[in-house]
């Protein structure tokens, strides 16, 4: 029996000795600064056998004062971003981002912050949280979406642009950001026209580009884009007599006298180096 009583007298001071001296013997480090008073009172956070609970938290820190004033009351410097966010809590959130006893990592949330626990329309106002995180960047001043249509909860990259995002007005300015996508050829040196023109938004290739659609660049048409589009970035406009040189009244006269009064497309009859012959 005396090995039970010995048992039982050192049980009974160490639970004394943890009662009395709990930063000691139970703490697993030092407290956060602010909690430091609360070094010798646990159960001011952490219920007998239940852990720390967000109704202990609640008494010191009250949802509605959370970025706005201290635990005493004193006024704390303006952080929307702060106030925005915890207003957009569940009620019983607290240990999923705060924890304590970690010493230098206790800023550090225990387990990875779930977005779910946000309202619906918080989780739709992403820059409430994260403005300070916008790259100063063309593509995010064109992009006035929500984060979350690109990035996931998870990390910002690999994220998903969705060109759909951009503005009308900046659908057209694709050069803005894809300047160094830009290859240097003489297709794309000469070429004044937009990127989209000629290329999709999921990938640069396959492009659309085929000029035999229109007009096969043979013999003598082996020559500038400039020559014959001479209105910079509006490819759909051209002219023959940078080269021919006919008048338009002479062309008018031949052409009627063929009995064509439809001779303002070119291309339309003359699609390669055979002059004057139909190929349809």
């Amino acid at each position: 029996m005396k090995p039970l009583y010995v048992f039982l007298l050192c049980s009974i001071i160490l639970a004394a000795l943890a009662i009395a001296f709990p930063d000691l013997l139970l703490s697993p480090g030092p407290l956060l600064k602010g909690h430091e008073k609360l070094n010798t009172s646990c159960l001011s956070c952490h219920e007998p056998f239940g852990g720390t609970t967000t109704a202990r938290c609640i008494t010191c820190h009250k949802p509605d004062e959370i970025g706005i004033r201290n635990t005493v009351g004193d006024l704390l410097p303006k952080d929307t971003a702060r106030i925005i966010f915890h207003k957009g809590l569940a009620g019983n959130s607290c240990k999923e981002c705060h924890t304590d006893h970690k010493v230098a990592d206790a800023s550090k949330a225990i387990r990875t912050f779930r977005h779910a626990s946000l309202t619906t329309a918080l989780r739709k106002n992403c820059r409430a949280c994260h403005k300070d995180q916008i790259p100063d960047n063309l593509l995010h001043r064109y992009a006035k979406g929500n984060c979350s249509e690109c990035h996931t909860t998870k990390k910002w990259k690999p994220a998903a642009f969705d060109h759909k995002q951009l503005a009308a007005s900046d659908a057209g300015q694709c050069i803005s950001c894809h300047k160094t996508d830009r290859p240097n050829d003489n297709l794309h040196r000469q070429s004044d026209a937009n990127c989209a023109a000629c290329h999709g938004t999921n990938r640069w290739k396959p492009a659309t580009f085929n000029h035999d659609r229109y007009f096969r660049l043979e013999g003598d048409h082996r020559t500038s884009c400039r020559t014959c589009h001479t209105t910079p970035g509006d490819y759909k406009k051209y002219t023959c007599y940078n080269c021919h040189e006919h008048s338009p009244s002479n062309i008018a006269a031949e052409h009627r006298k063929e009995g064509i009064y439809r001779y303002d497309n070119c291309m339309k009859c003359h699609r390669n180096d055979s002059s004057g012959k139909r190929d349809d």
